[in-house]
């Protein structure tokens, strides 16, 4: 093999090797190629294994963000349904004690009706028993226009009367009791 020649036809030009160096340098060549398509191969894997390890990682991320975002919304429909039935019972609540104070008001609308009507009877009563006498009357009148000249005098030197003149004039005349005169209260 010292001194024998071969041509080898390389992107379309031919080239004659001479010597065992040549083919030295060949293999030497394909030796160092050979190296390289490893070396490519090898990245080529890692870039594969990368690859799969990052589509599996955003799987893992996109599935953990679907369960955190579905959790989220039952707190959020929990939370929701937990305001609703909190208002509910506040509006039912506030309707039972708006029922229980329409209730107190006509309980006390008509214990009031039935107090007046018993006090108008009572004095109805009264004023038939007591004969109106003309000189009761002008009594009456006197002690109202004094009390009422004093309550005047009062008022212009800034004091204010201590009751209504009225309930003074009932007071005074001897009626016993102011309960039973309309003027009487205060």
């Amino acid at each position: 093999m010292g001194g024998s020649t071969i041509s080898v036809v390389r992107d379309n030009q031919q080239t004659t090797l001479h010597s065992t160096s040549d083919w030295d340098e060949l293999r030497g060549r394909i030796d160092e190629l050979e190296g390289e398509l490893e070396q490519y191969r090898e990245h080529e894997e890692l870039v594969i294994k990368t690859l799969i390890s990052a589509t599996s990682h955003a799987t893992a991320i996109r599935e953990s963000a679907r369960r955190e975002a579905e959790l989220t919304l039952r707190k959020a429909r929990a939370e929701a349904e937990k305001r609703k039935a909190g208002a509910e019972r506040e509006r039912d609540d506030a309707r039972n004690e708006l029922l229980r104070l329409r209730r107190i008001t006509e309980q006390m609308r008509s214990g009031l009706s039935a107090f007046l009507t018993a006090q108008v009877e009572e004095l109805r009563l009264e004023t038939e028993e007591e004969p109106a006498s003309g000189q009761n009357q002008e009594l009456e009148a006197a002690l109202g226009s004094a009390l009422e000249g004093q309550t005047a005098r009062a008022a212009e030197a800034g004091l204010e009367p201590a009751s209504h003149p009225r309930a003074e004039v009932r007071d005074g005349g001897g009626h016993g009791s102011s309960s039973g005169s309309p003027d009487a209260l205060p």
